[in-house]
């Protein structure tokens, strides 16, 4: 997988700007995890192969269905993904809570790949004197399958060259504990950079961090109709 020029001249310049605000003060990368540093695309096959292994019995049609969907046909929510596929309405319903009971746990956590370049763009950041930060909307009981995902596919997670960040409650919105940690991270240093798949969440960090590059990653997001602030700057992945 290759850069287009455009990409790695915009990651380059953050990397040269991360560098040069390190000098004067401590330089903060932020980057949220689903969709974004890794891609949820293996945990969400897994789930809904083992449901297919606990339907075969009474619906073996539905169950070689489950099974013949691919990657590239998964979408942001898994009833969208079976439906387009052609799954019952009430299989659709109980395959949600099936799922919903998984996605979030830990030793599903582990199934992600990591996003292309990645743990390499990140590894780049810290050498030129960044910090980089997790903020991400999984909540303190998705911290071991988090942390072990992280150290997994080799992304720095020191406590101080790279430091995670989660909500202290599964309930709270995404959106609202991302905007709580703008002061946070306002008294820890200086934002330059941040990387996101949620463009409402891209927006935020625009407003609170003009002064910052920041990313929307096109991979997969919640599909709300927001528009992505026009400073963000779009990419796949994280070559460069």
């Amino acid at each position: 997988m290759t850069a287009t020029p455009a990409q790695k001249q915009l990651l380059d310049l953050l990397l040269s700007e991360t560098e040069a605000a390190a000098a004067k003060a401590q330089a903060l990368v932020v980057f949220d995890l689903d969709d974004t540093l890794f891609l949820t695309a293996n945990r969400h096959l897994r789930i809904l192969h083992e449901y297919a292994a606990a339907i075969e019995a009474r619906h073996p049609e539905a169950a070689s269905l489950l099974r013949a969907i691919e990657r590239e046909k998964l979408r942001y929510a898994v009833t969208d993904t079976v439906k387009d596929a052609g799954l019952a309405d009430d299989l659709a319903r109980d395959l949600k809570d099936f799922w919903f009971a998984r996605f979030f746990k830990n030793p599903y956590l582990l199934e992600d790949d990591a996003t292309h370049g990645g743990p390499a763009f990140v590894e780049e950041v810290v050498k030129r004197g960044g910090q980089a930060v997790y903020m991400t909307g999984r909540d303190e009981e998705m911290r071991a399958g988090t942390e072990g995902s992280l150290k997994k596919h080799g992304f720095i997670l020191d406590g101080k060259r790279g430091r995670l960040f989660l909500k202290p409650r599964f309930d709270t919105p995404d959106v609202q504990f991302k905007a709580e940690c703008v002061a946070k991270l306002k008294d820890m240093g200086l934002v330059t950079g941040t990387f996101e798949n949620e463009p409402a969440h891209v927006n935020l960090f625009a407003e609170g961090f003009p002064q910052a590059r920041h990313f929307l990653l096109e991979t997969k997001h919640s599909g709300k109709p927001v528009v992505p602030h026009p400073a963000a700057h779009r990419i796949r992945h994280f070559v460069r």
